[in-house]
């Protein structure tokens, strides 16, 4: 399985949206499950533009 580095904070928000899945669907996930499904939606929306701003947003640092 491939593996790639996460920073603390956005793990953390990983964390915390894992426990809102798991209280509105009343059921165990795994913070894997959770971050897949993050990953594939955020895939689903992200554009061009966004990109291009975060590398604006990285170099104004």
């Amino acid at each position: 399985m491939p593996s790639k580095h996460i920073d603390e904070a956005t793990w953390r928000k990983v964390e915390t949206e894992t426990v809102k899945a798991v209280v509105a669907t009343k059921t165990s996930l795994k913070d894997t499950e959770v971050l897949k499904l993050l990953i594939l939606k955020g895939l689903e929306v992200i554009k061009e533009e966004d990109y291009i701003k975060h590398i604006k947003n990285k170099k104004a640092r």
